[in-house]
């Protein structure tokens, strides 16, 4: 495992993402969807069997529902309403068939005779405009996920892969002097500078395969040249204790007819499912396939981003770590992700062009903005999937309407300031492990949006600190202050806010603009942070 890890001189990178799928799988969200908004069908139906339709578009939900409630009375196969909204509604026998059909299908659905008529009229009428939870749409859930998942998969490889210099990220051919006398496709470990090197011996080329990634042994400005002529002690991975001498005496690239396999990718999946995606990765790319995750959930997931939240993991560990400790770290983090669902304020809305802009108060009092597209592809109103439940009682706008546990939905399109939305937030949660006593760290995850914010703050440290050590002298000095202050919870607002000013006029000469926002993301906890991950972890340089 040492030599598996052991990718770069930082360490390595366990990641682990979910997007909280299973009440999709189970129905329980596919609640918040429409087949059809009750006004659209109103003006796509005015006329019903040659009378107009007595559904007012203008408190569709509610009308609908007392609709519905005023024909249980008597069973009538013709009425032209129903049978139009539920075309097994003319082929029922009566109401308790019908209601079995439509809302006893369900997993946990309630009888008919558990319920009165109020209760069963709200049913009827969730039911008859729900998306269902079909086979077909349960599993496009489940290849939706998994398909993000292998995109992000593919885009991590490609991360990895890159390189200032093509050489650290190429595979080899190194020739032999003596090419008959190794055994064909055997691992051969080694030791070369110091450092360990895996040779795999393919005789249909003659040499050995570089399998080990180079990164890891070749300075930024070296190139191949620099294995000619090298002696490597090497030993069979099968017969250890027998090691044996080779000279390298030519030393070419991976031929582009054995394929793809020239570049090195050093990745590793170690759970791909929709339900959980481990991967592995060198330490100095994790940052940037956490960006990129973030940046593809919020695109794909953009109309269900209250209820499809991305958990994500981060789990930097240096090379001597073991494994299982870094495993069950990962465990702990993915347990502390798992939080419940919150209520966020609408602070503005703001519609533009096919997408509606949300200004929202989190619940920590911090503002973070949503861009919802609320139109299709062919430019079409989108009706049937950007709905948030909001804290509200009661419908209240046209494409409003209530779940049978009173639960409210409103589009998006109709939220106004002050509306109360419940969100399940995406979070993040990074750790980095210098030994592994850490895999018990109890600090709480963040909000997935802050570590976008916290690697905006790392670029602003490094344009204005005027060294690393005035950088790790702030860190030091934060720290400091932190502990014997106790909690900045219990310290005068403005009193803290001035201090932490003071301290980076003091440390990094920093004025205007720049100090403005490192002050706020102090106050914030997001320059410490940017301070402790790209120091300690990520061994950056700033300044």
């Amino acid at each position: 495992m040492a030599s598996l890890l052991g990718w770069s001189k930082f360490g390595a990178a366990l990641h682990t993402f979910s997007l909280d799928l299973e009440d999709w799988l189970n129905g329980e969200r596919v609640d918040s969807l429409r087949a059809q908004a009750i006004p659209e069908w109103v003006r796509f139906n005015p006329v019903l069997d040659g009378t107009a339709n007595p559904i007012d578009p203008q408190r569709a939900y509610l009308n609908l529902v007392n609709y519905v409630r005023g024909k249980l009375a008597s069973f009538n196969k013709g009425d032209p309403v129903l049978k139009n909204l539920q075309e097994g509604y003319q082929h029922a026998s009566d109401w308790q068939t019908f209601f079995q059909n439509i809302v006893e299908d369900r997993a946990n659905a309630p009888s008919w005779n558990s319920l009165n008529d109020d209760e069963r009229a709200i049913w009827l009428a969730h039911q008859l405009f729900r998306k269902l939870p079909s086979p077909g749409r349960v599993y496009r859930f489940w290849r939706e996920a998994e398909e993000f998942f292998r995109d992000l998969l593919r885009e991590f490889r490609q991360i990895a892969a890159r390189s200032n210099n093509r050489w650290r990220v190429r595979r080899l051919v190194l020739t032999p002097q003596d090419p008959n006398s190794w055994h064909d496709l055997t691992l051969y470990n080694g030791r070369w500078r110091g450092q360990p090197i895996s040779l795999l011996y393919v005789g249909s080329l003659g040499g050995f395969v570089t399998a080990s990634n180079l990164a890891r042994l070749l300075r930024a400005e070296e190139g191949a040249n620099v294995f000619q002529n090298a002696d490597i002690l090497l030993e069979d991975e099968d017969t250890p204790g027998q090691p044996r001498n080779m000279t390298v005496d030519e030393v070419s690239t991976w031929p582009r007819s054995y394929g793809h396999l020239g570049v090195y990718h050093p990745v590793i999946p170690v759970d791909v499912s929709p339900l959980r995606f481990r991967v592995l990765v060198p330490l100095e790319a994790a940052p940037e396939c956490v960006d990129l995750a973030f940046a593809l959930w919020r695109e794909r997931f953009a109309r269900v981003w209250d209820r499809l939240p991305l958990r994500v993991g981060l789990i930097g560990f240096p090379r001597p770590v073991p494994y299982q400790a870094v495993v069950e770290a990962a465990r702990n983090v993915e347990d502390a992700l798992v939080k419940g669902e919150e209520t966020w304020q609408v602070r503005e809305v703001e519609r533009g062009s096919g997408a509606v802009a949300l200004r929202l108060r989190r619940k920590d009092g911090r503002e973070t903005l949503r861009m919802v597209p609320v139109d299709l592809p062919d430019g079409r109103p989108d009706v049937f999937y950007p709905y948030v439940a909001v804290e509200e009682q009661k419908p209240r706008f046209p494409k409003d309407f209530q779940h049978p546990n009173g639960q409210v939905y409103r589009h998006v399109t109709d939220l106004r300031p002050g509306d109360g939305v419940k969100v399940f937030p995406a979070r993040v949660k990074t750790l980095f492990m210098e030994s592994a006593a850490a895999r018990f760290d109890v600090a709480p995850p963040r909000y997935l949006e802050d570590w976008a914010a916290m690697r905006e703050v790392w670029g602003l440290l490094q344009r204005v600190a005027p060294s690393q050590t005035a950088l790790q002298r702030l860190r030091s000095e934060l720290a400091r202050l932190e502990k014997e202050w106790g909690s900045p919870e219990g310290v005068p607002e403005d009193l803290w806010r001035d201090t932490l000013r003071g301290l980076l006029v003091h440390h990094l000469e920093a004025k205007g603009t720049p100090l403005e926002a490192l002050t706020e993301a102090a106050v914030q906890g997001t320059l410490q942070w940017a301070l402790d991950w790209h120091l300690t972890a990520m061994k950056e340089r700033g300044g």
